[in-house]
């Protein structure tokens, strides 16, 4: 084997400073991208809980939705940095173009969803100006939509070869435009009136052709992608896609099951009033927040495992899946004592009623409990998405999640069965809790038996 071939089968760096490097870009470009979210809920406070309560409604339909789809398309990131790892460059971007053929196909199905309005307000109970307010926001979403996601197979893919400096720009950028659109199309600016809430999601949608432009502008004419690029449009073909299907369902229905544990939350939580649900969209998007960088290392475990599987280094992989998850375990227990000893200077930045005050400095409570597991929960599953396997983390987040987190939830905060009393919103709170940390202990175990089975050579039963 030629000198050049073994050079372009050299396993990644899994150094904890190789993860730092790798995982901080990654870490801001996703809080930039919930930063939007954050913009959206601190100047829609100001508003007032009509408009906050209207926008964490919209919020968690659009995140649900726009989550649940993008998941799919996740297959791209294994199967790419599967190839970068093996030097199979001109994979890539065969690869690239058959995901967002079916980013195409996916926005089809989530515009429909999130355009069918009154199933959302009957299911929120929304009435009024509330409803109203979240009917537009969603409307307007709809049609950043196929840019949105569009722009998150260039993510997936960058991220995938070990470019992720890209979307970490282009973030940033996006999120200096979101502030000054927010602005203008929330309180109003010159000729342009105000559109309250509704005008969050304007400007999403700009944000969102927006960035997928820049991301084209880089792929076609950086160099570094050459050998990537494709000299036409790959066309849809149905064994690339069967193999991202198989692999993103699972990764599909697995963020679906987290993220919409705590986005149904909002939406049943909703029923209890403005103050409750603006408390708990307060709560919810600083865990949002806070999350984003337990997300990095995931997505940093993912790639560098399945690099290292692609220059056939299984051993590699092992200890990438062990530092990532050390990393994180000590990462998430700082930041859980942070939100916990400083809740109330965070919750400052989003209100001043004190009536929200008390509520989601109760709530973060439990979010300070649940963070480390959740943080495991998190590097487990995507570690295990390198090494393909992506049907056990769906059942389990569906088990403890959906089956614990919100079955138990509904009955804990409104019936009396398990409790004196309905406890309210700290019902949904207090499952979750309970429903992370044990998925979070079982992720764990199961991400450090696949590691070590394949660098062992052992066959592997999880698959």
């Amino acid at each position: 084997m030629s000198t050049r071939i073994l050079s372009r089968l050299q396993p990644p760096d899994t150094s904890y400073w190789a993860i730092i490097k790798l995982s901080l870009p990654v870490w801001i470009s996703n809080v930039a991208i919930v930063g939007g979210a954050t913009l959206d809920t601190l100047m829609t406070g100001h508003l007032g809980s009509t408009d906050l309560a209207a926008v964490a409604i919209g919020l968690a339909v659009s995140v649900s939705v726009f989550v649940a789809l993008v998941g799919v398309m996740q297959g791209l990131s294994p199967i790419a940095g599967h190839h970068y790892g093996a030097g199979h460059h001109e994979r890539i971007g065969f690869e690239l173009h058959q995901t967002i053929w079916l980013a195409i196909l996916l926005a089809i199905i989530g515009m429909g969803l999130m355009c069918y309005t009154p199933m959302w307000m009957t299911l929120t109970n929304s009435t009024g100006r509330v409803a109203e307010i979240a009917t537009n926001f969603l409307l307007i979403n709809a049609i950043g939509l196929p840019a949105a996601m569009a722009g998150r197979a260039y993510m997936a893919m960058n991220a995938a070869v070990s470019r992720p400096k890209v979307a970490m720009w282009i973030a940033l950028s996006m999120l200096a435009v979101k502030a000054v659109t927010n602005y203008i199309f929330i309180f109003g600016w010159a000729f342009i009136p105000s559109f309250g809430g509704a005008g969050c999601a304007i400007s999403s949608t700009i944000n969102a052709f927006l960035s997928l432009f820049l991301y084209w502008v880089i792929w076609h004419y950086d160099s570094f992608y050459a050998k990537m690029r494709q000299k036409r449009i790959s066309m849809p073909n149905r064994k690339a896609l069967t193999n991202l299907l198989k692999l993103g369902i699972p990764i599909g229905l697995s963020a679906f099951f987290e993220v919409t544990s705590f986005t149904f939350m909002t939406i049943f939580i909703s029923r209890l009033g403005a103050d409750v649900v603006s408390a708990h969209q307060i709560v919810a998007n600083l865990t949002s927040l806070f999350y984003m960088a337990p997300l990095a290392i995931g997505v940093t475990s993912s790639v560098l495992v399945s690099q290292s599987l692609g220059a056939n280094s299984p051993e590699t992989a092992r200890m990438a899946t062990y530092k990532c998850l050390k990393f994180c375990i000590c990462l998430a227990v700082f930041v859980s004592a942070l939100l916990y000893f400083c809740k109330y200077f965070f919750v400052g930045l989003y209100t001043s009623d004190l009536d929200v005050i008390k509520v989601s400095t109760y709530l973060i409570g439990f979010a300070s409990i649940y963070h480390v597991f959740d943080a495991v929960n998190c590097v487990g599953s995507f570690s295990m998405r390198g090494y393909r396997i992506t049907f056990l983390p769906m059942i389990i987040y569906g088990v403890f999640l959906w089956g614990l987190g919100l079955g138990l939830g509904s009955i804990l905060t409104f019936t009396d069965y398990l409790s004196p009393a309905p406890m309210g919103a700290a019902g949904y709170w207090t499952a979750i809790t309970i429903g992370l940390t044990l998925s979070g202990i079982i992720v764990g175990l199961c991400a450090v038996y696949v590691a070590r089975a394949f660098a062992h050579g052992h066959k592997v039963w999880l698959r």
